[in-house]
């Protein structure tokens, strides 16, 4: 029988997903035997798995490690949150293994789809699904171009790189903002145009940009566990201010599944909209991995990683996923809290 997975480097999620497969191994009743594995030593993270191993951090040695891992422990499922597009362009080599690999695509073109948001935006229109407007903005002169005269209306302006992860780099323009706002209230992510055009004008070089209304929201946040662009469960997390409500219905969660199916989503993925002006919701983007709240989800009573463990592992048909996704959801709300946890200085499951 299979039953053993193997979580690769991923986000910090990725302990929450080693122990939402464990819970779900334990609900059911079956053997499910976790390995995960990274390349620096988090020991908070492989400390949870049956058995932990420290990955080469020389890209050269990670398909030689892939294979005599899996030769040696009998490894049945792989799942990797980062660095995909290696995985991707390695599949064949890794799969003639014996262990299937999920990488949350189908192929390369679509994980660099997802990275690249103008990009994104464009295909999602040319699909007939509602998008926030992007605007590619390669040189500082076109920006201040653009800041001189806003290609939105109705909306402030924001700004974020064409390529990137964890909100970094994402800033909204008020030109009323104080000067001190910035640094003041960093977590608001607004910044004073004028401000904003000084510091780049500074700079070496200047990052792409993508230009876009800022939308009032609010944010939804749909974590997917998807089979080559077929939906088997999902949770929506409608997000206000500290607070997130699960949902498993709606016009933001229908989105964001037709947004996965389009892209041929393929295992635990994210998609994010944002309502517009007239309350509509828009996407904005998807990422081709699990979200960093994906553990969140499982207050609704449907597991995603232990659905996805199961599947891939065959311990539940494509029918018992989607029936059980059904069944156990219920609504709930969270709110994250600033925890500790103990750092094993040693890790005792450590196989290499």
């Amino acid at each position: 029988m299979k039953s053993k997975i193997w979580l690769m480097e991923g986000l910090s999620s990725q302990k929450d997903i080693i122990q939402g497969i464990k819970a779900f191994a334990d609900q059911l009743k079956c053997r499910i035997t976790v390995f995960a594995s990274h390349r620096n030593e988090r020991n908070e993270i492989l400390s949870v798995a049956d058995h932990s191993l420290i990955e080469p951090k020389d890209a050269e040695k990670r398909l030689e490690f892939i294979l005599d891992t899996v030769a040696l422990h009998g490894i049945n499922a792989i799942h990797t949150g980062r660095n995909s597009l290696w995985f991707e362009e390695n599949r064949a080599a890794i799969e003639a293994s014996g262990a299937t690999l999920t990488t949350g695509a189908t192929g390369a073109d679509w994980l660099t789809l997802s990275e690249e948001k103008v990009a994104f935006s464009q295909f999602m229109e040319q699909n007939s699904l509602p998008v926030v407007p992007s605007w590619r903005v390669t040189t500082l002169s076109e920006l201040k171009d653009y800041l001189a005269s806003p290609p939105f209306s109705d909306s402030p302006v924001c700004v974020k790189p064409v390529t990137g992860i964890y909100g970094i780099g994402f800033w909204r323009f008020d030109d009323t903002a104080s000067s001190m706002a910035l640094f003041n209230h960093p977590e608001n992510r607004v910044v004073n145009s004028q401000q904003y055009l000084a510091a780049a004008d500074a700079s070496e070089s200047f990052t792409p940009l993508v230009l876009m209304p800022y939308l009032p929201g609010p944010e939804y946040s749909v974590d997917i566990l998807a089979d080559k662009g077929e939906i088997l469960a999902a949770v929506g997390r409608r997000k206000e201010g500290p607070v997130q409500y699960l949902e498993h219905e709606g016009e933001a969660f229908e989105l964001a599944c037709a947004c996965a199916r389009a892209m041929k989503a393929d295992g635990l993925v994210n998609v994010q909209t944002r309502n517009n002006h007239h309350g509509k919701p828009v996407l904005l983007e998807t990422n081709m991995r699990p979200s960093g709240g994906i553990g969140y989800t499982r207050h609704s009573g449907v597991n995603l990683p232990g659905l996805f463990a199961a599947y891939q592992l065959g311990l539940m048909s494509k029918n018992d996923v989607i029936e059980n996704a059904k069944s156990s959801f219920s609504p709930a709300a969270v709110r994250s809290i600033t925890d500790v946890i103990l750092y094993p200085e040693q890790l005792t499951n450590r196989l290499n």
